[in-house]
């Protein structure tokens, strides 16, 4: 009997299959004609990438690095804003002597500003007013650190000395030096904001003109809280809003794909300028081995508004590129058209 035994050993994988019904290849996810994909080819720990959704590309990149301040290019604009991305604080003295010596001290005022684009929330402040339209300037003395991790090293000091309808200037040395330099800055209002470069003391245009471009993919500070709800100063990364030109909304209940122009212009939007912020994506700290999990939100598509009132809807697909390093985000998105 032994060589029954073989032909049914032989004989029970086709047995068994046969007892099964055989399925069928599950095709691909395939994208619908209408939905676009973009993955970003430099990190956002590095650069800032600007977007646009009509080109759907990205129409400017730049290093973190290549900028310090950046100045309002309204006619009537007076402010003037910080580059996180690169870490940098600004402290004010409360004196108005630009020739008095500053060192390193832990008890400066470092201050950021807000990551909502808030106008009264900016880190320099109130450096101006104006009563019946003539400007009153303060000409407090700020300092100008670089964070590194630990506490801001300082760069610079620098005073806020006017402000027109064409241009800006100011005046800036070394911390315990009289080695004054004017700078001025011209206004342009194509843009929202020029920027200054600290490393080459001048005027940089980085940010495109402010119709074309409506997301930002940057590091930025902002205020976190822990368990116990203790505000906590941290750089994250994610998208800002071309402010006070575009707006998003959050949609978590519809799947993206069945999400329309329709159901879309319900939501109530938002123009703050982390209005989509970092929050699409999820991290788990494991403060044994000092590393960090991250991962993109389930059910998260933003509805954004551009400047000619277009709706478009996005949602990330995922936070790494192919290699599997972090920082590059790649999302769907497309045009929602009205019926």
């Amino acid at each position: 009997m032994k060589w029954f035994s073989y032909i049914f050993l032989m004989l029970l994988p086709l047995l068994t299959v046969s007892c099964f019904e055989t399925d069928d290849a599950v095709p691909p996810y395939q994208l619908p004609e209408d939905v676009d994909t973009l993955s970003l080819q430099s990190s956002i720990y590095q650069s800032q990438l600007y977007f646009d959704f009509s080109s759907g590309s990205i129409v400017s990149e730049n290093l973190n690095t290549e900028w310090t301040l950046s100045f309002e290019c309204s006619d009537t604009g007076f402010r003037v804003r910080l580059n996180s991305s690169d870490f940098w604080g600004i402290a004010p003295t409360g004196s108005t002597n630009l020739d008095s010596v500053y060192t390193d001290d832990p008890e400066y005022d470092w201050r950021q500003d807000s990551s909502n684009g808030h106008p009264d929330s900016t880190a320099v402040g109130s450096w101006v007013s104006f009563d019946g339209g003539v400007p009153s300037y303060t000409n407090e003395v700020y300092l100008l650190g670089r964070f590194d991790g630990i506490s801001y090293n300082l760069a610079k000091k620098v005073q806020f000395t006017s402000v027109s309808e064409n241009a800006y200037e100011f005046l800036i040395a070394d911390p315990a030096l009289s080695n004054t330099d004017t700078i001025e800055v011209l206004k342009d209002d194509q843009y929202n904001y020029r920027q200054f470069s600290l490393d080459q003391m001048e005027t940089v245009q980085l940010e495109p003109m402010k119709d074309q471009w409506d997301l930002l993919f940057t590091q930025y500070f902002t205020i976190l809280y822990t368990d116990d709800g203790i505000p906590t100063p941290y750089n994250v990364r994610g998208v800002l809003l071309n402010m006070n030109l575009v707006e998003a909304a959050l949609d978590t209940t519809i799947h993206f794909l069945d999400v329309n122009y329709d159901n879309a212009i319900q939501h109530p939007f938002s123009a703050l300028q982390d209005a989509i912020g970092h929050d699409w994506k999820s991290v788990t700290v494991d403060e044994a081995s000092n590393s960090a999990e991250y991962k993109v939100r389930p059910g998260y598509t933003y509805i954004v508004r551009d400047p000619n009132g277009t709706l478009f809807k996005l949602r990330f697909k995922s936070y790494f590129n192919k290699s599997g390093v972090k920082g590059y985000p790649s999302f769907e998105f497309a045009r929602l058209e009205t019926e």
